[in-house]
């Protein structure tokens, strides 16, 4: 049984844990790596058909509301949000942080961070942060999963998946001016990594996972470019089989035991061994 002393010194220890999280900064986060993509299409039921095949036979969509469907990524998945007659392209990604509160957005002192570091807050308790060309990246908790309001759609095709998905590797984004949203990302996630082979490039390391920074092509408008997938078992020319069977055609990746491939709507995948 615990005397007079030890719960008043448990209490104590308790009241400066908690001061301590209540002081602790949010900024830069303390990510856990990339977490998902969010794609909006005009056929959200044909877009996760086509990526089921590829990654992940048993896809996923929403109880109620807006039948947003799921295509799992291994440890990261994809969302396809559905609107008609839409050019698709990439909404936003997102970031798992780890301890993350999302209802402590709404405090005061948590925007008073985001203006303190030049950047806007999200709105609300929605926790969407834009970076300079408005291109947006969500936080969520480190531990969430696909969420508890999505339900089984059923299996695409009864084969196996053509490739096994480990997780997402890394989102390249085209920006406008490559040094000022750098300076969004330092605040953002810390530090940027080396600039790798490629000195056009910056990156940031998420955990295992990585962002990468690259100017838009003239004429072309700032957008996330494309997206990395890392697979178990990597062959690249077993990949090219698979995909090749399915119809998909297959590019050369950015390095060396890399592929590219598009989607039904021109997006690019890169995939890579993990």
């Amino acid at each position: 049984m615990q005397t007079r002393r030890q719960m008043l010194a448990f209490a104590a220890a308790s009241l400066l844990t908690t001061r301590a999280r209540a002081q602790q900064k949010l900024l830069p986060l303390r990510n856990s790596g990339l977490d998902h993509i969010s794609i909006t299409v005009p056929d959200a039921v044909k877009a996760s058909t086509f990526y089921g095949r590829i990654f992940d036979p048993q896809v996923f969509h929403e109880r109620t509301g807006v039948q947003r469907f799921y295509v799992r990524l291994g440890s990261a998945y994809i969302a396809f949000g559905p609107q008609a007659n839409a050019t698709p392209y990439i909404d936003h990604i997102a970031a798992g942080v780890i301890d993350l509160q999302e209802d402590k957005f709404g405090d005061p002192s948590v925007k008073a961070e985001f203006t303190a570091a030049g950047m806007v807050a999200p709105p609300g308790a929605i926790t969407l942060v834009p970076d300079p060309d408005n291109l947006r990246t969500q936080l969520v908790n480190a531990t969430h999963g696909l969420f508890d309001t999505l339900m089984p759609g059923g299996r695409v095709t009864t084969d196996p998946a053509a490739l096994i998905p480990i997780g997402l590797d890394h989102i390249m984004i085209s920006v406008t001016d490559v040094e000022k949203s750098a300076a969004h990302y330092r605040k953002l996630l810390g530090p940027e990594a080396s600039t790798e082979r490629n000195p056009q490039r910056v990156w940031f390391k998420l955990a295992d996972t990585r962002i990468g920074l690259e100017a838009a092509p003239a004429g072309q408008k700032p957008s996330f470019s494309h997206y990395g997938v890392k697979v178990a078992g990597f062959n690249k020319s077993q990949a090219t089989a698979r995909l090749e069977k399915l119809g998909i055609k297959v590019e050369p990746g950015a390095e060396k035991d890399t592929l590219r491939f598009r989607d039904l709507y021109n997006l690019s995948v890169e995939v890579i061994g993990g």
